[in-house]
């Protein structure tokens, strides 16, 4: 067994509590991520299971074992550095035989090392490797070498301290495919540390979010970022992050649902939950469930002005002002141009800025959502221009400073279904609502 657990462990460095009544189950065979900004005490919380850092208070287990007063050589871990440790004057083949060399309790004979180390190499691919020294390797074979290291050793809990962080964007992603690949077929413990959410995302079975030492939500990766446990989690995990906004709620009616009033409008919203009517919330949405819209087709969107337009190459990221709010509406590089999505005029003043409610459609679970009708693609002002100035290109005026945008929020389906791309983050209690099911997290 090589499951791990915290269960109310502290650890202070003086007066400084690094982690905080840390509680965490770690399964036999996941890779679970601690996920966190710089400072937040993920890094110690490894340490404390290596036993490089004690614990001030608290049970920390190993399979059936409290650790808590167990020296790190007795724990059956093996730990993976961002600095990638390595002896500059070894060869490949020395560095990764080292710690079966170094534990004189283990016992392995030079036969059963070799084949260990050699073995190894082949699962990482350094095998044409093994008689160079590290100064002549690039960072990712640095890196390999230093995971061959942890591998020979065949231990309980893999952990490993951001060992990725010196690496370039493109061995990065070639490096988390060889973890994830490794994780498959050693089918052992992982614990790794980041503060990449691409890294965390893209690699784990669960996430533990971190800040300022305590645990803030635990989850799998899709279930972390759909639905948010509190506005540190909502504002961390994606990347832009998610759009909020401040409002008050406002109950439904019989002609309208549950809104949120914002400075700039009314957003339907659904089902509040276990929100109190009448109280200040914070509406969570996402950069890719906004979308810009043209005011002729939808009037009662969220007035908006465009701020900037950042072009990615796969998608482009359409900054936008909502009175002193900013908020990122993603989109994909095929979509059509935002100037033939706008009306290049401003937009008056008095204008009543809501989102549209949601449809009455009757949509059976299993059946696909009825296509809304769509409107022209964009509005003309009858010169071919797109009501820009005569001369300039259909986005030229974008650039045009204190114009009035809009955008607004897709259309969902009524029912069970309608609204499920919105969560309610509530200041205070704080909870969660995404659809019609509400969570309660503890502070």
């Amino acid at each position: 067994m090589s499951a791990v657990a915290f269960d109310q462990v502290t650890k202070k460095f003086g007066d400084t509590v690094a982690v905080d009544e840390f509680s965490l189950q770690i399964a036999d065979g996941e890779f679970m991520v601690l996920l966190g900004p710089s400072g937040c005490g993920k890094s110690t919380a490894l340490r404390m299971i290596a036993g490089l850092e004690e614990i001030s208070s608290g049970i920390l287990t190993i399979g059936a074992r409290v650790v808590n007063h167990i020296p790190p050589r007795e724990r059956d871990i093996a730990m993976v550095f961002q600095s990638y440790a390595l002896y500059p004057h070894m060869s490949v083949e020395k560095n990764i035989e080292s710690p079966l060399v170094a534990n004189k309790r283990a016992k392995v004979d030079a036969t059963e090392r070799t084949r260990r180390v050699h073995e190894a190499a082949e699962t990482l691919g350094l095998t044409e490797y093994l008689e160079r020294k590290p100064g002549e390797l690039s960072g990712g074979q640095r890196q390999r070498v230093a995971l061959a290291r942890a591998i020979v050793r065949r231990p309980e809990v893999f952990l490993m301290d951001e060992p990725l962080s010196n690496l370039d964007a493109k061995l990065r992603t070639q490096t988390r495919l060889e973890l994830v690949d490794l994780h498959r077929r050693l089918g052992t413990t992982f614990v790794y540390v980041t503060h990449d959410q691409v890294e965390a995302m893209t690699m784990a079975d669960r996430i533990a979010v971190i800040n300022e030492g305590r645990i803030q939500q635990v989850g799998a990766p899709q279930d972390v970022y759909e639905t948010p446990a509190n506005m540190f989690v909502a504002s961390f995990i994606g990347s832009p992050p998610m759009n909020t906004i401040r409002g008050t709620l406002q109950g439904a009616t019989e002609l309208c649902p549950a809104a949120v009033l914002t400075a700039e409008g009314a957003i339907t919203i659904g089902n509040p939950g276990s929100a109190v009517i009448g109280s200040d919330v914070v509406l969570g949405i996402r950069p890719e469930h906004l979308h810009v819209t043209d005011p002729v087709e939808t009037p009662s969107a969220l007035r908006a002005t465009i701020q900037n337009i950042e072009l990615l190459g796969h998608e482009r990221h359409v900054i936008c002002s909502v009175g002193a709010t900013l908020m990122t509406v993603r989109q994909p590089n095929d979509a059509p141009p935002v100037a033939k999505l706008l009306l290049c005029r401003p937009i008056p003043a008095a204008c009543t800025c809501s989102i549209p409610p949601p449809r009455t459609d009757s949509i059976e679970p299993g059946r696909a959502t009825p296509q809304r009708p769509r409107g022209p693609s964009h509005c003309g002002n009858g010169n071919g221009n797109n009501g820009g100035p005569a001369g300039q290109s259909p986005d030229a005026s974008l650039w045009q400073q204190g114009e009035r945008r809009c955008f607004g929020v897709p259309l969902l389906a009524a029912g069970p279904h309608h609204f499920r791309r919105f969560c309610l983050l509530p200041l205070v209690p704080t909870v969660l609502v995404r659809n019609a099911y509400t969570i309660t997290v503890q502070k």
